[in-house]
């Protein structure tokens, strides 16, 4: 029986693939409310309506995908294009919506970031991943890389430490030779389809993209830092994981990293927002939430030794924000 959809929404980045003249796929991997299909060096992710939007995701209702399950495994065939997904073998069709994309990059241009509010808000959360269970990830490393605080160390803990670090100092100096060492050496490390490491370069190629071209006014051009991370990356990592990293080198993230960040650019008293929104992030996968925030405060703590360098200025209050409009200013 013929079977054909509608999907509940998509992301604006993935459009694309669905407009173009049909091109052949693959099922890479399936889950019980995911399903991850390889075109070419991209990677189109189906989501059950409970998940979270992402920017290469679909989403479908829960019985929808329930349906689409049944008899789906890797290697299967899909075709995509003219507006439709298709699936051979299970006679399967899923249409776009007559709707607008949802937007995967963050509206974070209208803000002003207060310096003060954000170092704040990165100590306190990285107080939260320090305390988080220890779980496999590299969520730990918040204490030692953002509170001065010694770490149980483990075999992955070693190994990624003095590579975050010099993630750090390269993306602050603007080394590309370092850069690259950096996310060569993070690509790939952990086990899963997105493996940790990338993950916390996800996060931190992320706040790159988005706010580096604005941290680092008047010290250069530096918003080729994501990029630089991303294709070091992708030879050494998954085929998802280095997908992903493209989208985040766009600052094209998963929804619950975006309110994050826009939940940080407002002011000091919504940090409720900040932490609810936070817990959202490390809801994220088994380990991938704790290590993309990671990532993030990371990438904050870097633009923020920038910013407190040169006087860097960003943004006034947008008309979401809860706070009066101002001019902009410097941060301090």
């Amino acid at each position: 029986m013929s079977i054909s959809l509608v999907a509940l929404d998509y992301s604006r980045a993935v459009q694309p693939l669905y407009e173009q003249e049909p091109r052949a796929g693959i099922v890479h991997s399936v889950f019980r409310r995911a399903v991850n299909i390889g075109f070419g060096e991209t990677m189109l992710t189906l989501l059950s309506s409970e998940l979270p939007r992402m920017p290469n995701g679909v989403r479908i209702s829960s019985p929808a995908m329930t349906e689409l399950l049944n008899g789906l495994q890797p290697g299967t065939p899909v075709w995509i294009g003219k507006r439709r997904l298709f699936v051979p073998s299970g006679d399967f069709e899923l249409i776009l919506p007559e709707m607008p994309p949802w937007e995967p990059r963050p509206a974070l241009a209208p803000y002003h970031w207060r310096r003060s509010s954000v170092v704040q808000q990165v100590y306190s959360l990285a107080h939260r991943l320090a305390r988080q269970p220890r779980d496999g990830g590299l969520a730990p490393l918040a204490g030692p890389l953002l509170l001065g605080r010694t770490a149980v160390m483990t075999p992955l803990l070693s190994t990624a430490l003095p590579l975050l670090q010099l993630l750090l100092r390269a993306s602050r100096q603007q080394k590309t030779s370092a850069l690259e060492e950096a996310a060569r050496g993070l690509a790939g490390l952990g086990p899963g389809l997105t493996p940790s490491g990338d993950d916390v370069l996800a996060g931190f190629a992320s706040v790159m993209a988005l706010l580096s071209p604005y941290a680092y006014s008047g010290a250069g051009p530096r918003e080729d830092i994501a990029e630089i991370i991303s294709s070091a990356a992708r030879p050494r990592t998954t085929t998802l994981s280095a997908a992903l990293l493209a989208y985040a080198a766009r600052g094209e993230v998963a929804e619950p990293l975006g309110n994050l960040l826009l939940a940080l650019a407002r002011p000091q008293e919504a940090s409720s927002e900040v932490l609810f929104a936070a817990e959202r992030v490390l809801a994220l996968g088994g380990t991938s939430g704790g290590d993309m925030l990671l990532g993030l405060l990371l990438g904050l703590r870097a633009l923020d030794h920038v910013i407190y360098s040169i006087g860097a200025r960003l943004w006034s209050y947008g008309p979401c924000s809860n706070a009066t409009p101002t001019t902009t200013r410097s941060l301090s």
